[in-house]
């Protein structure tokens, strides 16, 4: 079993799209749940917007924005191979509760100037509670601009930090940012992602 938290306290990272497109990765591979740990619920009616066009999501979707997080969870994910928590900006309590629930985060990050500057609060949230359960974390750089520096500068930038930054990146691109609401039919860099959480190897194209 995998649980994963996707994580930034700063909105507008992608958190939502990264969790929404994980849980369909990971349930391509087994019993999935995804945890919209956010008020706002983008993921809860991402959801419903699919089944109510006559979709499927592939996936269950529960909403938890709770400060216990780590409790309630223990509820039913035996219930599951993989579970994909969403979590809120903003809310340091919440987030904080997800990550003592999970296996693994995944801090999402644009590499754009503020962005950068504002990802300390998140990695000190991640430092102290890995200390405490042995969190494994990975930052993920999303909305990444392919005609721009921006990405292969921040990569530079992460490498200095020792950050353990994913290889796959999730480029700028409306296939990503106009989803909402739409079954995930291809999930692009994302693929790789999933791959790389999950220790598997990529397949070679002959």
């Amino acid at each position: 079993m995998m649980k994963v938290a996707v994580v930034n306290l700063k909105g507008g990272s992608g958190k939502t799209v990264s969790s929404f497109h994980l849980a369909t990765a990971f349930a391509a591979r087994g019993r999935t749940l995804l945890a919209d740990c956010d008020e706002q619920g983008s993921s809860l009616s991402w959801a419903s917007a699919v089944e109510e066009d006559g979709g499927e999501v592939g996936f269950s979707v529960m909403g938890l924005p709770v400060k216990d997080v780590n409790r309630r969870i223990r509820d039913f994910e035996a219930d599951y191979e993989y579970v994909v928590m969403d979590t809120p900006p903003g809310d340091y309590m919440v987030a904080r509760s997800a990550l003592m629930a999970a296996d693994v985060a995944v801090l999402v990050v644009p590499p754009t100037p503020i962005d950068l500057d504002r990802v300390m609060p998140t990695l000190e949230l991640i430092a102290d509670v890995e200390d405490m359960t042995g969190l494994t974390y990975y930052v993920l750089l999303t909305r990444v601009r392919r005609i721009s520096r921006e990405g292969q500068d921040t990569r530079g930038a992460m490498a200095e930090m020792e950050l353990p930054l994913l290889e796959a990146e999730i480029p700028l691109l409306g296939r990503y940012s106009d989803s909402f609401g739409q079954p995930i039919r291809d999930l692009g860099e994302y693929e790789r992602v999933a791959r790389e959480l999950l220790g598997e190897r990529e397949e070679v194209v002959r």
